[in-house]
């Protein structure tokens, strides 16, 4: 009896169906990993995008008392305070607006331009919503804290993921607290 070294049809199959189902669940995980790859992006951006805001504010808050005061000179409004200039429609819009390149976008009170501006990166298409809403902070309870005043800035992006197959907008809030002067 002679023995053939090769490999018979059924040996060949079940080889092929090995490998098929080791594979097929790699392939799932890729695509998934993918998926998540791209919500991950949108969610950096987002971070940037309120980073960039964040850092403006640290940055400029120990003129906050100077931009009040000019504010309440230009407008003759002395009921002017940092909320009323940071949560201005008009700011609010231009925040939102998709623009092709980075804007400097003037803070306003009453219809009146301020000197002072925030510098933003062009906002993505995927994103619907760029917001800073100010409130004060009640530091009453606190005796280090007393004798300055403290705001609290809420910084909200949100933006429509396609990739992910949800109806709802992704969302972040970064809360930023400052001190005025």
């Amino acid at each position: 009896m002679s023995s053939n070294r090769g490999l018979t049809l059924v040996e060949i199959m079940v080889a092929v169906v090995i490998i098929a189902l080791s594979t097929g669940p790699l392939l799932g995980l890729l695509s998934s990993s993918n998926r998540m790859s791209n919500a991950s992006i949108y969610e950096e951006m987002a971070v940037h995008y309120a980073r960039e805001i964040a850092d403006q504010l640290l940055t400029l808050s120990p003129r906050f008392s100077a931009v009040v005061n000019d504010a309440v000179i230009l407008t003759g409004d002395s009921s002017l305070n940092l909320a009323t200039i940071f949560n201005d429609s008009n700011l609010r819009d231009q925040m939102e607006d998709h623009l092709d390149g980075v804007s400097a976008v003037p803070l306003q009170a009453g219809g009146s331009v301020l000197p002072v501006r925030l510098v933003l990166s062009p906002l993505d298409k995927a994103f619907s919503r760029r917001r800073i809403t100010l409130s004060d902070l009640s530091t009453g309870a606190n005796s280090l804290l007393k004798g300055d005043r403290f705001w609290k800035a809420v910084i909200e992006l949100a933006w429509k993921d396609q990739a992910s197959g949800r109806d709802n907008d992704r969302e972040i809030i970064m809360i930023v607290v400052i001190k005025e002067g």
